[in-house]
């Protein structure tokens, strides 16, 4: 098998490439028209494509305090730009020393490396101490190192959807608002992870429920009740199960950890230690408090209902 995902500029195979770089979070409509230019570039001048990307991403380690939370992990950002094209991904370790490193060191490095016939990067993009390596900058390094230079802008078709992490970011946290999320990532937002032992409430409700822990840091939507698809074991997306997935802190019972918790439609198996992906498809509803266990059941019934009817617009009748 042919190699594709590196740790180290040093492990790459000494030849030419067409290269970006940039964190590339969400690997969302943004990234994948850069990527789009990457990989035509890159058939254009017969060489390998590389995209060269960081973990931890930047602003986790130059302010850990502020850094938002991820759009994806890193393997998850991976697969999606190798799955754009790309022919290779290097995956840099940021770090105290990587942020103090000028962008002249760093531009040294990958041209000794990568021997780039062209990079290619987006208008927005910086690189180095005090993000000194801007595009102009790029510019002005281009004739010494004997690279093309290309500088993609921006483009957002719809002027009501922002195709940025930001907006991503923004429209699940604020709104739970899946649906403006996939506009931007170009696929459904998911959550990944292996499904661990709860409480068991949800089995005496009569919902029983798999408690999903993804990766911490990982951007989720705002409390509710949504519908989703649910891969089990990495099976094909076209196997996926219909199912609703509950996030917030139970405020029925007075509880205050949050939780993920994701309830398949029509399932009766054991859950526990297998690796489950959902993709969240639509909000059924906000979180909130009720009176009961009872009246949270009867809600819950009506949840069940909306969100078969969401899911039916979405992938057929045979869910209803």
């Amino acid at each position: 098998m042919v190699q594709s995902i590196f740790h180290s500029l040093s492990e790459l195979p000494n030849e030419p490439h067409v290269v970006t770089i940039g964190s590339f979070d969400g690997v969302h409509r943004g990234h994948l028209h850069l990527l789009e230019h990457v990989t035509s570039a890159a058939s254009q001048h017969g060489f390998p494509s590389v995209a060269v990307t960081f973990n931890p991403l930047p602003a986790e380690v130059l302010r850990p305090d502020k850094a938002p939370p991820r759009l994806c992990s890193t393997d998850e950002r991976t697969a999606e730009m190798l799955r754009a094209g790309v022919d290779r991904v290097v995956i840099l370790a940021f770090d105290e020393h990587m942020s103090s490193q000028s962008a002249e060191s760093f531009l040294q490095e990958l041209v000794d490396a990568c021997h780039p016939k062209a990079i290619i990067v987006g208008s927005d993009f910086a690189f180095g101490h005090n993000r000194r390596g801007t595009p102009e900058f790029l510019k002005d390094q281009a004739p010494a190192h004997g690279y093309e230079l290309t500088v993609v802008e921006r483009i957002n078709p719809d002027s009501s959807v922002n195709w940025s992490s930001s907006f991503a970011r923004s429209a699940l946290a604020e709104r739970g608002d899946v649906r403006t999320a996939e506009q931007v990532l170009g696929r459904p937002f998911r959550v990944s992870g292996v499904v661990q032992n709860g409480d068991h409430r949800g089995r005496t409700l009569g919902y029983p429920t798999a408690n999903l822990h993804p990766f911490p840091g990982l951007a989720l939507p705002a409390d509710g009740i949504y519908a989703a698809l649910a891969s089990l074991d990495g099976q094909e997306r076209e196997r996926a199960n219909p199912a609703l997935v509950y996030i917030g802190t139970r405020p029925t019972f007075g509880e205050s950890n949050r939780v993920i918790e994701v309830f398949l439609l029509d399932f009766d198996d054991d859950l526990y230690g297998r690796h489950i992906s959902v993709e969240f498809v639509d909000l059924v509803r906000g979180d909130r408090a009720f009176a009961s266990a009872d009246e949270l059941v009867a809600q819950m019934k009506i949840d069940e209902q909306n969100g078969r009817k969401m899911l039916a617009e979405r992938i057929g009748e045979h869910v209803l």
